[in-house]
């Protein structure tokens, strides 16, 4: 669903129904990562605080903190 750096998501309606077009979009969207991706772009977060935050999440993943 991801050409370059466009997305592109489609939904037509079909027979009237504008809420079984919503459900399809949303489950489309939420396939593509576009909500997780609008929450990481809500605020700044700099390169270094990016690194150790993903270096907790492997550490954590690994079970050496559990």
């Amino acid at each position: 669903m991801q050409t370059g750096n466009k997305r592109s998501v489609s939904v037509e309606i079909r027979n009237g129904d504008v809420e079984g077009a919503l459900r399809l979009l949303k489950r489309k969207l939420k396939k593509d990562n576009f909500f997780r991706e609008l929450q990481s772009r809500e605020f700044y977060l700099k390169p270094s605080v990016i690194k150790k935050l993903k270096k907790r999440r492997k550490k954590t993943a690994s079970g050496s903190e559990l």
